[in-house]
């Protein structure tokens, strides 16, 4: 840079940074008034590209415990604990099934059915993956029972050390 003359190319060397940091700042706005006016599945989506983009793969929501909690970050589904060792809906799990039904009969998605089991869990069955499908078959017969399509509903199935026995409901894309 030339100190003594203002008007040489050199003294225009920081035009070129500042023009893409403007560029910048103006890509980054546009992204906050398109995701401001967009629904909470396009956001949902939009988020998870940004996540794919740095590196970072998967929601990671915590759950909060307790019965028909739902999904933190999430309006649609919830979480159905069981007793130990058991498979079977009781009346207040009936009750809190009516609710969830509610919120997935609004919502085009598909709908996954996550059975949970402990891993060393007590049960009638001999592999704890089979206690889980039962429970998520249980919740899903139930689903069905209530008017959600079968092919909308998919079973996963899972045992786990460290988590309460439990049925995840879940609306995917």
């Amino acid at each position: 840079m030339n100190p003594t003359n203002p008007d040489t190319p050199d003294s225009q060397e920081w035009l070129i940074s500042y023009s893409d940091l403007m560029s910048l700042f103006l890509c980054f706005f546009v992204m906050l008034f398109a995701l401001s006016t967009m629904q909470e599945e396009r956001i949902e989506a939009a988020t998870e590209s940004l996540r794919g983009g740095f590196g970072v793969f998967g929601t990671n929501m915590p759950f909060h415990s307790g019965n028909a909690a739902r999904p933190a970050g999430q309006g649609i589904g919830g979480t159905i604990a069981f007793d130990w060792g058991g498979d079977d809906l009781c009346d207040a799990t009936r009750r809190e099934l009516n609710e969830i039904h509610l919120q997935l009969l609004n919502t085009p998605n598909n709908i996954q059915i996550v059975g949970q089991a402990r891993l060393g869990e007590p049960s009638a069955y001999r592999r704890e993956l089979d206690l889980a499908y039962a429970r998520a078959i249980n919740v899903w017969d139930y689903l069905v029972s209530l008017g959600i399509g079968r092919e909308r509903l998919e079973i996963i199935q899972q045992v786990s050390t460290t988590e309460h026995p439990r049925v995840e409901i879940r609306s995917t894309r």
